[in-house]
């Protein structure tokens, strides 16, 4: 009895910690991963109840991280692509839409996910076992990835040139040290710039629409969750590969563009990702994200072999299904909340605070170079969106340096 209010406990302190960091741009759960990390020695005994907090806010940002997104552009690197149709819809008055249809994704893809852990479990460790031809093949996937995101778009040649441009920016760019006031990475300031702010220049509105906050019915489409459950699963096996590039593949294949299904998808592979890492960790010993790298740190994690699942692995599933349900709740109020009070302003306005709010955040995390960076990318990002070229192409930026790693 005691350690199920224990759990129950720190899975909602963990989806309070992970709502933080996924209402700030630039926080991640790995920095409250070190910050547990940091202080565990002083409080051994509860290393378990401080990895299911780990787990839960990892599970919270993946909901949470929607908002600032969806209402000043302020993308990461799993949330870089639902830049665009997310503000989109804010311009049409359908903020508290996206949000909430983004929300309802990442919950059902969790309950997509406990359906495939044991078919994922014997794919890859059981009597399958693809993992390893899997994790090989990555570099091959990604040189994959590129040609169909340059050949499905409507102007290849001009896709060729900004995916180079972009992929030529990153190899530049993310070998840079960026750490300033905290240990950060040059991701973010790259990614504000090219999905973000050039979002936000590139607008053209004189007045923000009043935003509507009925509880419409939000209808999901199968393909676009169990697609983006999928790729999640992928994600957490290949190193390297972030939601946004899984996301790029599935909309490139299936080129479907619409701004709710890049939602729903993104959605459904930022979370799902986060859920499948957790059962890499326990199938191989791997940890694929910083959360799961703590958590090796802080537990003797016990190997999955067979139909049993592993202590604490079990515990760590409940602390995913709490935190998963109360941060559906918590994205939707604080979605509501801002889209009620965001037509109050000017949309003039509303672009100078949010371009203000993501540069200070820029430079706060990742100082003067970062906003160098950040500016360079805002350059490239408006680049794409004046050729016509889809915002996918500028994921170049992440899928050309990593190619280069595998290869040298």
């Amino acid at each position: 009895m005691t350690d199920f209010v224990m759990v129950i406990l720190f899975s909602l302190a963990g989806t309070g910690l992970g709502a933080v960091t996924g209402l700030i741009p630039g926080l991640h759960t790995n920095n409250v991963a070190l910050l547990l990390f940091m202080i565990s020695g002083i409080a051994g005994t509860l290393n378990l109840y401080f990895c299911i907090m780990i787990v839960a806010a990892a599970i919270s940002h993946t909901f949470l991280d929607i908002v600032p997104s969806t209402f000043i552009g302020a993308p990461e690197e799993d949330t870089a692509l639902v830049v665009l149709p997310a503000h989109s819809m804010v311009l049409k008055g359908r903020g508290y839409e996206a949000v909430s249809l983004s929300a309802l994704s990442s919950l059902a893809a969790v309950a997509i996910c406990f359906a495939l852990l044991v078919p994922f479990y014997a794919i890859l460790r059981g009597p399958v076992g693809l993992y390893g031809m899997i994790e090989n093949a990555v570099p091959w996937i990604l040189i994959c990835i590129s040609l169909i995101v340059i050949v499905t778009n409507r102007y290849p040649l001009r896709a060729a040139l900004v995916f180079l441009l972009s992929g030529i920016f990153g190899i530049i760019a993310l070998d840079i040290n960026t750490s300033f006031l905290v240990q950060s990475s040059p991701v973010f300031p790259a990614l504000a710039g090219l999905f973000g702010a050039s979002a936000l220049i590139h607008s053209q509105q004189c007045a923000l629409p009043e935003q509507n906050l009925q509880e419409c019915s939000i209808r999901l489409r199968k393909r676009d969750i169990g697609s983006g459950a999928l790729a999640g699963s992928f994600v957490s096996i290949l190193p390297g590969v972030s939601s946004s590039i899984a996301a790029t593949l599935v909309l490139s294949v299936r080129r479907e563009w619409r701004d709710e299904s890049v939602i729903s998808i993104l959605s459904a592979i930022n979370t799902s990702t986060n859920f499948f890492v957790l059962a890499v960790l326990f199938m191989f010993l791997k940890a694929r994200s910083g959360f799961a790298l703590v958590i090796r740190e802080l537990i003797h994690v016990n190997s999955w072999k067979g139909a049993i699942l592993p202590h604490p692995f079990n515990l760590f599933l409940a602390g995913v299904i709490i935190a998963s349900c109360v941060s559906y709740y918590l994205t939707k109020g604080v979605g509501k909340f801002i889209a009620r009070n965001i037509s109050r302003i000017s949309y003039d306005m509303l672009l100078k605070v949010s371009l203000l709010t993501v540069a200070a955040m820029v430079v706060v995390f990742t100082g003067p170079l970062g906003l160098l960076i950040f500016g360079v990318a805002t350059a490239i990002g408006l680049l794409c969106l004046d050729l016509h070229v889809r915002r996918s192409t500028c994921m170049g930026v992440l899928i050309v340096p990593l190619i280069l790693w595998y290869f040298t």
